[in-house]
This record gives C-alpha cells, structure tokens and sequence, in this order.
C-alpha cells in the first residue's frame, strides 16, 4: 500500500506500510511444532468477523512481576539461560517467559536485546518454544576479563566444557543485535581468532551444519569484558544464524525486501514450494512474496487490489486477482495459503481461520502486523482464532526481517 492517501487508524489498529507477500524445496507435510491501496472491507460475519466467535480466555499478565523482571540487575549466571531479541522486544519476551511457568522461568532483562531465564519452554516436540527470541542457549560457562588474551583463554575452557564429548561442532560468535553491543562487533572477532578449539572435535561450517545437523557451539560477548558460552543442538536450535541475525541474500531483481522475510520464514520451517504446487497469495502487491514463489518453480495466484510489479505479471505462473482478500474463494484446495496483510490482525486471523475450516489449503505462512503494546497477548489470541477454525501445529516467530510483526506457520490437520 502506498503511503499517499493511507486511511487512518486507532494505535491499535494502523495497517502499517503496505503488505506483502521468500529458499530449499520440500513438499509441504504437516509443520512439527498486503492489502493493496484499498483496504479490505470489514468483515460482516462471525465467521471471519468478531473476535468474541471464538473461545479464547486472557491470562492476566502479573504487571507487579513483569515490572520486577524488567528492573532487576542480577548478574547472569552459568545453569541459565540466555536469550537474544530485537532491541525493544525485551519486554515482550520477558512477558512471553513470565506467562508459560513463572516461578520456574524466573525470566528478567539483562540489557537492550537480552534476557535471561532460569530455564526454557519447550513445546511437545521438544522444540524451544518461544516467539519473541531470535536465539537462545543454556550457558555452560562465563569468561570474564578486561584482557583479551586471559578472556580468550577463559572462554577456551568454557568453550571445551559446552562441546562436551560432540565430535564435530560449529561455532557462533557474536553480539547483542543493539545500539550499545554493536560497536563490539570487532573485539567479538578478535575474540573468536584467539580461540583454542578442543583436541578431540572439530569444527565444521555453518553450511554443513544446516545440512547435516549437529551441536551448536554459542559464544556471546554480553559486555566488553564478559562472554557467556553454551550451545545447543542444531535440530532444537531457534535458529542457525548467528546470534539469531539471519541476514538473507537472495539473487535477482525482487519486488520488496517482504521476499526476504519469507525466505527467512522457509529457513526456519525448514520447508518450501515444491515445483509446480499450488500457492495463493492474499496481500501480494508489490509482489515481493510472489516472486520468490516464482522462484521455486510453484504456481502462484496474487490476490490484491493493487498492481503487481509489471515484469512479474508476464510470468506463466502468475494469475493476478485485483480483489480484496476477504472476498476471495479459490477456485479449488491450493497446498499453500501466504498472507501478509497490513490490516487489523484479528479480522485476517478470522479470514485465515475459515480457510482451515472449509479446508481450502494445506499449509499456511502468514505475517501479522502488531502495532499494539500487548504483543504477547494479542498473538495468544490470534493462535485461538486460527486453532478453532482447524489450523494444527501452530508455531509464532519475531524472525530477523520481521520488524513490528511476527511469522505464523500451520497446516490444516
């Protein structure tokens, strides 16, 4: 949507810039764990409309407890957990923490872009089961010092003590994602060329490790003179970028940087278009989604009242619907249904939710658009609205490319 002439709306409810609609092939099984220049009209049935059609219950976040997360200055410690986010989501994370298990989580604010915990949800899967952290690891140790060399010596024997008995492991070391860490980029660098690396294992890149799985060695320089060192496994891991930054790189002229955001959400899932499958896209314009669909070869329909970038409507495999997307019916079950919409997110969750119930698609990726202060709990609603329309093996993430928003992936059961 263009910024010219954009309705306006209440906090709560501002579409945000335009929506939108990015690599690896698999064919789309059951997930283990926009808009155009005319908005959409508002929905007038309880079968994509008011949010009361569902059975949702809010769980009160304890504001006392959440403020003494946010304040407290306890030093991290080794047996915890450490949590990078985007810089301003720490409290949405620590709220996140706060309403799984409290008293076991004890979760707080370390810093801009930090969190610590004193342990980490996890889902059925065993899968770490959070949204609003773009990593996480159990440190095994800390190395403190104002010298690099003695600090590099420590984090050595931290470093022996987190990759255990792994014979092979790759290794990340970084900063927080933050105005005041990022300067110490260079020193986290240094750090890492001063390394010693255990006997017995060896060390192997982060392409083989997205391949072939493995454990995952974590290095966090939290100040100048403090790392904390842990790791994870690569299959439990929330994600296998550094520090959770996954910067995509995609060839080609693409329509919008949203085709990153949904090349960063296929990384994550582990899962993409197959070659000639079926896609709808509701939100499309400028295209940016719909190109990369493109790109893996599937057949794409980009609903949308907008215009699509011209060089991509001669593409075969491209039909473009200029409709709104609550009024859009496929003509047939597509295996994949993408949104990413800048509307209010409860009505799109609604609209979603009757896609699952007349099962008119196999998977879904979309994005929504949370403008509000209470992220946390607006995104527990938006996965009560999509379960009772059918969606199964939801799962939530803030992923790198994603700003004031989050990544939603499910498939119909």
């Amino acid at each position: 949507m263009s910024r010219r002439g954009r309705p306006r709306h209440p906090p709560q409810a501002r579409p945000g810039p335009k929506t939108r609609t990015g690599p690896g092939r698999a064919r789309p099984q059951p997930l283990a764990a926009g808009g155009g220049r005319t908005p959409p009209p508002r929905p007038k049935t309880r079968d994509h409309g008011s949010p009361r059609a569902t059975e949702w219950q809010p769980t009160p976040t304890d504001e006392r407890a959440l403020e003494r997360c946010l304040q407290t200055s306890r030093a991290l410690r080794a047996g915890e957990w450490l949590w990078t986010t985007r810089e301003g989501a720490e409290r949405d994370l620590v709220e996140e923490l706060l309403r799984h298990q409290p008293r076991a989580l004890q979760p707080r604010r370390l810093g801009a872009a930090l969190v610590a915990s004193a342990r980490a949800p996890r889902d059925a899967d065993g899968r770490l089961a959070v949204t609003f952290a773009r990593q996480g690891f159990e440190v095994s140790g800390l190395a403190q010092s104002s010298d690099a060399a003695q600090l590099a010596a420590a984090a050595s024997a931290a470093l022996a003590t987190a990759v255990g008995d792994a014979p092979r492991f790759a290794l990340h070391v970084f900063v927080p994602d933050s105005t005041a860490a990022n300067p110490l980029a260079a020193r986290a660098e240094q750090l890492e060329h001063a390394l010693t690396f255990p006997e017995h294992a060896t060390r192997i890149s982060d392409a083989e490790l997205r391949r072939n799985g493995g454990w995952l060695a974590q290095i966090c320089l939290v100040a100048e003179d403090l790392a904390a060192v842990g790791g994870t496994a690569a299959e439990r891991a929330l994600s296998l970028w550094p520090g959770g930054r996954a910067r995509m790189k995609l060839g080609g002229d693409f329509p919008s940087r949203a085709a990153r955001k949904l090349a960063e959400a296929f990384a994550w899932l582990g899962m993409s278009p197959g070659s000639g499958e079926s896609c709808v896209d509701l939100g499309a314009a400028p295209g940016g989604w719909s190109w990369l669909l493109l790109e893996h070869k599937a057949r794409v329909i980009a609903v949308d009242p907008a215009r699509m970038q011209p060089k991509l409507m001669g593409n075969p495999r491209l039909r473009h619907m200029q409709a709104s997307a609550f009024d859009f019916t496929p003509p047939e079950p597509v295996d994949w249904l993408f949104c990413d919409m800048a509307w209010r997110p409860l009505e799109v969750a609604q609209m979603l939710a009757r896609w699952a119930r007349l099962r008119h698609a196999r998977v879904m990726v979309a994005n929504f658009k949370l403008p509000m202060r209470r992220k946390v709990e607006m995104v527990e609603r938006l996965c009560s609205v999509l379960a009772s329309g059918g969606w199964k093996g939801i799962r939530t993430r803030q992923l790198y490319h994603d700003r004031e928003e989050i990544t939603l992936a499910a498939h119909v059961g």
